[in-house]
C-alpha cells in the first residue's frame, strides 16, 4: 500500500520539474500571450457548457439530452486543461494537468463513441421544412374539419328552420281554412238567396286575402293597425281618416280585425255613412290600466236605425273580436251614425307600435 502512495506522490511531485515559462525563456510577450489566450479560451469553454446545461434543464422534452450532458462534461474538461496550461507557465504542476488531460481524453472518447451510433437517429429527425410542412397539413386538415362541422351545424339549423316553417305553414293553413269555413257557414246561414250570398262570400274572402297579403309582406310576423285600416278602407274610394297612435298586431289578431273592418265598411256602404256623402273616422286612444280604445265613428250620412237582427258582422265583432283582443266590443246605432268601440288589453299580441321613420 505504501508503494502505491509513493508512486502517487512521485507522479504529482514538482521539485524535479521546471515551469513551462522556462521553455519560453520567460519572455514577457510570450508568457502573457499564452496566459491571456488560454484564459480566454478556458472562460469560453466554461460558458458553453453552462449555456447547454441551462438549455437542457429548461427543455426536459429534448430527445437525446444525455448526449448533451456528455458534451457539457467534455467541453468543461477542455476548458480546465487550458486553465492548467496557464498555471504551468509559473508552477510545474504537470501531474494535475496530466490527470485533467486524461479525464478529458476519456470524456472525449466516450462522447465520440456515443455520438456515432446516435448519428442515424439524429439524421432521421425531421427537418424544419418538413415539420413546417406537417404543421401546414395539420392546419389545413383542421380547417377542413371545422368547415365540415360548420356545414353540419348549418344543415341541422336549416333542417330545424325548415321544420319550424312547415309547422308554422301548417298552423297558418289550418287557421285560414277554419276562417274560411266559419265565413262560409255564417254567410250562407243568413242567406235568403244563393247569388247575393255567393257575392258576399267572395267579398269576405277578398277581405281575408287583403289581410293575408299585408301579413305576407311582414313575413307573417304581424301587422300595424294603421296599415290594416288603409289596406281595408282605401279600395272603397270613400272618405275616411285615421287618428291616434299606431298598434302592432300579431298575425291572428290582424286577421280578426281585418275581417271586422271589412264588415264595418260593408255595412257603412250599404246602410251607413258611405251610402251618402258621409265619412268614417278610426281613432285609437290609449286608456289607463294597459288598455286601448279603438273607435269606429260614422258621420254625415243618412239616419241610422238599429237592425232587427244580428248578422255575421255583429256576431264577429261582439263575440269573435272581443275574445281575440281580451276586452269587449260595443255597437251603438246612433241616429247620426254607427259608433263601434273596441276595448282591448295591451299584451304581446296587441301593443303600441314604435313610430315609423319618416
Amino acid at each position: 500500500m505504501g508503494g502505491v502512495w509513493n508512486v502517487i506522490r512521485e507522479f504529482f511531485a514538482t521539485n524535479a520539474l521546471s515551469p513551462h515559462g522556462i521553455c519560453l525563456l520567460w519572455r514577457p510577450e510570450l508568457i502573457w500571450t499564452h496566459a491571456v489566450s488560454d484564459t480566454v479560451i478556458g472562460i469560453a469553454y466554461f460558458s458553453i457548457p453552462l449555456a447547454l446545461a441551462a438549455f437542457v434543464r429548461r427543455r426536459p422534452d429534448i430527445r437525446f439530452s444525455w448526449a448533451v450532458w456528455m458534451f457539457v462534461a467534455f467541453i468543461t474538461l477542455c476548458g480546465a486543461t487550458h486553465f492548467m496550461m496557464v498555471a504551468t507557465l509559473w508552477q510545474p504542476i504537470y501531474g494535475v494537468e496530466a490527470v485533467i488531460k486524461a479525464a478529458t481524453a476519456v470524456a472525449s472518447l466516450v462522447t465520440a463513441m456515443a455520438l456515432w451510433p446516435l448519428l442515424p437517429k439524429a439524421i432521421a429527425l425531421p427537418s424544419t421544412a418538413r415539420l413546417e410542412a406537417s404543421l401546414a397539413e395539420r392546419d389545413a386538415a383542421l380547417v377542413e374539419l371545422r368547415a365540415a362541422m360548420d356545414t353540419m351545424v348549418e344543415m341541422r339549423e336549416h333542417e330545424a328552420r325548415q321544420k319550424l316553417l312547415l309547422d308554422e305553414l301548417n298552423h297558418r293553413v289550418k287557421n285560414s281554412l277554419t276562417a274560411v269555413q266559419s265565413i262560409a257557414a255564417q254567410t250562407f246561414a243568413d242567406a235568403q238567396a244563393v247569388q247575393p250570398a255567393h257575392d258576399l262570400f267572395v267579398e269576405r274572402l277578398m277581405a281575408l286575402s287583403t289581410t293575408h297579403n299585408l301579413l305576407v309582406e311582414q313575413a307573417w310576423e304581424g301587422a300595424r293597425f294603421c296599415e290594416l285600416v288603409h289596406a281595408t278602407l282605401k279600395p272603397y274610394g270613400r272618405p275616411y281618416a285615421y287618428a291616434g297612435p299606431d298598434l302592432q298586431l300579431d298575425a291572428n289578431l290582424a286577421v280578426s280585425l281585418g275581417m271586422a273592418l271589412h264588415e264595418l265598411a260593408t255595412n257603412a256602404l250599404k246602410h251607413g255613412a258611405w251610402r251618402g256623402p258621409g265619412r268614417i273616422s278610426v281613432t285609437v286612444i290609449e286608456e289607463p290600466g294597459a288598455m286601448v280604445r279603438i273607435v269606429w265613428r260614422e258621420s254625415g250620412g243618412p239616419a241610422v236605425r238599429a237592425p232587427e237582427r244580428r248578422g255575421f258582422g255583429s256576431r264577429l265583432l261582439e263575440k269573435g273580436v272581443a275574445t281575440e283582443v281580451g276586452g269587449e266590443v260595443s255597437l251603438d246605432f246612433a241616429h247620426e251614425g254607427l259608433v263601434c268601440v273596441i276595448y282591448a288589453a295591451i299584451s304581446d299580441r296587441l301593443k303600441l307600435a314604435e313610430p315609423q321613420a319618416a
